[in-house]
């Protein structure tokens, strides 16, 4: 069953005035996108419990990310043959890197 994403649209003046109570909500689960004269800037979602876990972990000392590289993924561990790339084109991963990386700029 997929359940359907709800995010509220507020803009970054709403954000300003309302900021204690917009965090609230979000903590609580609600969805945000923030606008600036009707486009899109941002969003504020509220923080994933797994990536929290996993990030005070690592800073506890518990797990080096270096390790977790090491790891199968999903489809390895469940014995699935990964697929080669059709000739001419490149694996999805690199694109997601590529896209994170001009982000990040």
């Amino acid at each position: 069953m997929e359940m359907l994403l709800m995010e509220h649209q507020i803009t970054i003046r709403e954000l300003q005035r309302n900021t204690a109570e917009v965090i609230d909500r979000a903590r609580r689960g609600e969805h945000f996108l923030i606008t600036r004269h009707g486009e899109i800037v941002g969003r504020l979602v509220p923080p994933d419990p797994a990536e929290e876990a996993l990030t005070r972990a690592v800073n506890n000392g518990l797990i080096d990310l270096r390790d977790l590289e090491s790891l199968p993924t999903a489809g390895e561990a469940a014995g699935m043959p990964r697929e080669p790339s059709p000739a001419g084109t490149r694996p999805a991963s690199d694109a997601l890197l590529e896209l994170r990386e001009e982000e990040e700029r």
